[in-house]
Protein backbone atom coordinates (compact mmCIF):
# COMPACT_ATOMS: atom_id res chain seq x y z
CA UNK A 1 0.00 0.00 0.00
CA UNK A 2 1.55 3.34 -0.99
CA UNK A 3 2.24 5.82 1.79
CA UNK A 4 0.62 9.22 1.50
CA UNK A 5 3.23 11.75 2.68
CA UNK A 6 1.21 14.93 2.35
CA UNK A 7 1.21 15.67 6.10
CA UNK A 8 -2.51 15.18 6.57
CA UNK A 9 -2.10 12.51 9.25
CA UNK A 10 0.28 14.67 11.30
CA UNK A 11 -2.01 17.69 11.21
CA UNK A 12 -5.05 15.57 12.07
CA UNK A 13 -3.20 14.20 15.12
CA UNK A 14 -2.23 17.74 16.12
CA UNK A 15 -5.79 19.04 15.72
CA UNK A 16 -7.07 16.02 17.63
CA UNK A 17 -4.84 17.01 20.55
CA UNK A 18 -6.10 20.59 20.36
CA UNK A 19 -9.71 19.49 20.49
CA UNK A 20 -9.09 17.58 23.75
CA UNK A 21 -7.92 20.74 25.51
CA UNK A 22 -10.42 22.60 27.70
CA UNK A 23 -9.47 26.21 26.90
CA UNK A 24 -11.16 27.75 29.94
CA UNK A 25 -9.47 25.38 32.40
CA UNK A 26 -6.11 25.74 30.68
CA UNK A 27 -6.22 29.52 30.57
CA UNK A 28 -7.26 29.76 34.23
CA UNK A 29 -4.44 27.40 35.26
CA UNK A 30 -1.84 29.36 33.31
CA UNK A 31 -3.17 32.69 34.64
CA UNK A 32 -3.11 31.37 38.20
CA UNK A 33 0.47 30.16 37.78
CA UNK A 34 1.50 33.58 36.43
CA UNK A 35 -0.36 35.35 39.26
CA UNK A 36 1.43 33.22 41.86
CA UNK A 37 4.77 34.11 40.28
CA UNK A 38 3.85 37.81 40.30
CA UNK A 39 2.77 37.58 43.95
CA UNK A 40 6.08 35.94 44.86
CA UNK A 41 7.97 38.77 43.15
CA UNK A 42 5.70 41.46 44.62
CA UNK A 43 5.92 40.46 48.30
CA UNK A 44 9.46 41.79 48.94
CA UNK A 45 8.56 45.11 47.26
CA UNK A 46 5.43 45.90 49.29
CA UNK A 47 6.18 48.71 51.75
CA UNK A 48 5.69 47.86 55.41
CA UNK A 49 3.79 50.25 57.64
CA UNK A 50 5.61 51.84 60.55
CA UNK A 51 2.39 51.78 62.55
CA UNK A 52 1.41 48.78 64.65
CA UNK A 53 -1.49 47.86 62.42
CA UNK A 54 -2.16 45.33 59.69
CA UNK A 55 0.46 45.30 56.95
CA UNK A 56 -0.35 45.04 53.24
CA UNK A 57 2.27 42.33 52.87
CA UNK A 58 0.20 40.03 55.11
CA UNK A 59 -3.09 40.81 53.35
CA UNK A 60 -2.35 39.92 49.71
CA UNK A 61 -3.47 36.75 47.94
CA UNK A 62 -4.36 35.22 44.57
CA UNK A 63 -8.12 34.78 44.03
CA UNK A 64 -9.75 32.72 41.26
CA UNK A 65 -13.45 33.50 40.82
CA UNK A 66 -15.92 33.89 37.95
CA UNK A 67 -13.35 32.87 35.33
CA UNK A 68 -10.96 35.59 36.52
CA UNK A 69 -7.64 35.44 38.34
CA UNK A 70 -6.83 38.40 40.60
CA UNK A 71 -4.00 39.38 42.89
CA UNK A 72 -5.75 41.40 45.55
CA UNK A 73 -5.44 42.76 49.05
CA UNK A 74 -7.95 41.59 51.63
CA UNK A 75 -8.72 44.06 54.42
CA UNK A 76 -6.21 46.73 53.35
CA UNK A 77 -7.54 46.90 49.77
CA UNK A 78 -8.64 50.51 50.12
CA UNK A 79 -5.21 51.74 51.22
CA UNK A 80 -2.77 50.10 48.77
CA UNK A 81 -3.41 52.74 46.11
CA UNK A 82 -2.15 55.50 48.41
CA UNK A 83 1.24 53.81 48.73
CA UNK A 84 1.28 52.93 45.02
CA UNK A 85 0.23 56.31 43.60
CA UNK A 86 1.10 58.64 46.46
CA UNK A 87 -0.83 61.48 48.07
CA UNK A 88 -0.10 65.15 48.63
CA UNK A 89 1.95 64.27 51.72
CA UNK A 90 3.36 60.90 50.62
CA UNK A 91 5.52 60.16 47.61
CA UNK A 92 4.43 57.42 45.21
CA UNK A 93 6.28 54.12 45.59
CA UNK A 94 4.95 52.25 42.51
CA UNK A 95 5.65 48.83 44.03
CA UNK A 96 2.90 46.98 42.11
CA UNK A 97 3.39 48.53 38.67
CA UNK A 98 7.19 48.48 39.03
CA UNK A 99 7.20 44.78 39.90
CA UNK A 100 4.97 44.02 36.93
CA UNK A 101 7.15 45.99 34.52
CA UNK A 102 10.31 44.26 35.78
CA UNK A 103 8.79 40.78 35.37
CA UNK A 104 6.51 41.36 32.38
CA UNK A 105 8.33 39.02 29.97
CA UNK A 106 8.57 36.20 32.52
CA UNK A 107 4.85 36.50 33.36
CA UNK A 108 3.93 36.37 29.67
CA UNK A 109 6.24 33.39 29.17
CA UNK A 110 4.62 31.51 32.07
CA UNK A 111 1.14 32.12 30.65
CA UNK A 112 2.01 30.96 27.13
CA UNK A 113 4.33 28.07 28.07
CA UNK A 114 1.61 25.98 29.70
CA UNK A 115 -0.74 26.50 26.76
CA UNK A 116 1.93 25.59 24.20
CA UNK A 117 3.08 22.54 26.19
CA UNK A 118 -0.43 21.13 26.28
CA UNK A 119 -1.08 21.85 22.62
CA UNK A 120 2.14 20.19 21.51
CA UNK A 121 1.09 16.94 23.05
Amino acid sequence: MPSNKNGFSEISDYLGNLSKVDPKKLSLESLEEAANFYLKQLLPNIPKSLLKKKHMRDQIKVVVENDQVKVQFEETAFYWRFAENGTTNQRAQHFASGTYEQNKEKIEEIMTRKILDLWEG
